[in-house]
């Protein structure tokens, strides 16, 4: 047996217990009901993981599955997905990035697979029997955010993604494709006048998760990407549908099994954005539902949109921008992006040995996304995750006219809710590093090495 979701779990509960709530009280995620509890953590500044174990479907009847959201809200659990046992945002995209250039061939199972307990075809089909969350008010409905699993028509090679599907009517669903690999995907497939075969995983263990949100390049198949960062060869079974065409993870918790219609769309949102404000509704594409298979106490995992379990898990895309920087300026130390307000801004911790170094490192930022649209420059002495030390930083080394430089005509985040054209934006970067050619103010604090002498837990009494 593969690793999954319920493995995952298990080391939450007996490693990190406090990242991890279960509530057997009744909840309808369709009512907003989910999304309302997290929200009262979130106001306190806690993110655990919740495990609802009573949910109401859509159509507000009981069922036996499950359903788990903000499981990557916070760094100690998306450390877990990765083997890390004391993570830092660091460690996470150095981990990230070395399990990614490591990738395992998949391995197919036979006999029955556990996501093939329940198998709803034909008439059996309803998606409105399961338990899917409104999650923001002003969302177009409820909304799942699986996994999305499609093969290039030509070449055979694997993608997955992470795509938002809002829930249409018992066998259709709304899809939102950002012009990349599922995109390009369905393109060619419309071309030759054919729909496109995906299967969407609402249930798998978080480094799957993972694994779709990152920035791979278009001839990888991801799912020997996956198993690298999985740590293990993902097992796959043949879809229902489509057979040995479209292998699926046989782990899975549910798989929704269908295809993308072409020369068809479909109106889709509001949603809300990782942005933290409610994105606006679109012509998107239509997937008709041709199957669904499920193990039968399932549990789908769906992200809470617009908050920070959103954010946090964008972060192997931070850590493939992290090593393409780095690999053009190896003085980068450390970068933020999740921790400073979301994708649009970007932190930068540099060793800077040379004036113009800081500069190049923004510039080489701003070629690897165009979610970034601020840039800040800091020196190795400042956490760049670290807000309360950036702030001091562009507080005391930054002068306006010298320091800041404002790019005209970038091309912008078509979710960036500030735009008055919808790409074209501009771009940001403030130096808040110290001179190298001149003489700067020395910090205020004890010696160094005197307050690494200290060891506070054998002066006072305290864990």
């Amino acid at each position: 047996m593969g690793k999954n979701l319920r493995h995952w779990l298990s080391y939450i509960e007996q490693g990190l217990p406090e990242e991890l709530l279960k509530t057997s009280h009744p909840v309808n995620p369709a009512k907003f009901e989910a999304s309302a509890i997290l929200e009262c953590f979130e106001r306190k500044l806690q993110y655990p993981a919740v495990l609802f174990e009573n949910v109401s479907s859509i159509n507000g009847c009981e069922t036996s599955f499950r359903l788990l959201m903000n499981a990557f809200a916070t760094i100690p659990k998306i450390g877990a997905a990765l083997n890390l046992s004391k993570p830092t945002r660091l460690a996470i995209m150095e981990q990230y990035m070395k399990l990614q250039s490591s990738p395992q061939d998949i391995t197919k199972i036979d006999g029955k697979a556990p996501v093939k307990d329940i198998v709803w075809t034909g008439p059996e089909i309803d998606l409105f029997k399961l338990p899917i969350p409104r999650i923001n008010e002003m969302d177009g409905g409820p909304y799942l955010t699986p996994i999305v699993i499609s093969r290039h028509p030509q070449t055979g090679r694997y993608n997955l993604s992470w795509n938002r599907c809002m829930v249409i009517d018992r066998d259709h669903l709304g899809i939102w494709m950002s012009p990349r690999h599922l995109w390009t995907y369905f393109m060619k497939s419309e071309e030759e006048g054919k729909p496109l075969p995906i299967a969407l995983v609402l249930g798998h263990h978080p480094a799957l998760f993972l694994a779709s949100a990152a920035l791979t390049k278009m001839d990888q198949d991801e799912y020997r990407v996956a198993s690298g960062v999985i740590q293990e060869s993902i097992e796959v079974t043949t879809s229902e549908t489509y057979g040995e065409q479209l292998l699926v993870p046989s782990e899975s918790e549910i798989i929704i099994e269908g295809e993308i219609v072409n020369e068809r769309r479909t109106i889709e949102g509001p949603f809300g954005e990782f942005t933290g404000y409610t994105g606006p509704q679109r012509l998107s594409w239509l997937v008709k539902v041709k199957a669904i298979t499920a193990r039968s106490d399932a549990i789908i995992v769906n992200v809470f949109g617009g908050h920070q379990d959103n954010l946090y898990a964008h972060f192997p895309i931070q850590a493939d921008i992290y090593a393409n920087i780095k690999a053009v300026i190896p003085n980068v130390v450390d970068i933020s992006w999740v921790d400073s307000g979301g994708p649009l801004n970007m932190i930068i911790s540099i060793n800077k040995k040379t004036e113009g170094e800081q500069l190049r490192a923004a510039m080489a930022a701003f070629s690897q996304s165009n979610f970034i649209k601020h840039v800040i420059v800091v020196d190795d002495d400042i956490d760049p995750g670290n807000l309360k030390q950036v702030m001091w930083a562009i507080s005391t080394r930054v002068q306006a006219d010298r320091d800041v430089n404002i790019l005209k005509g970038m091309q912008g985040q078509v979710l960036d809710p500030s735009l008055e054209h919808e790409i074209r934006s501009a771009g940001l970067i403030i130096d808040a590093t110290k001179p190298t050619d001149r003489m700067f103010a020395i910090k205020a604090q004890p010696p160094e090495e005197k307050v690494k002498e200290i060891d506070i837990k054998n002066i006072f009494d305290i864990n």
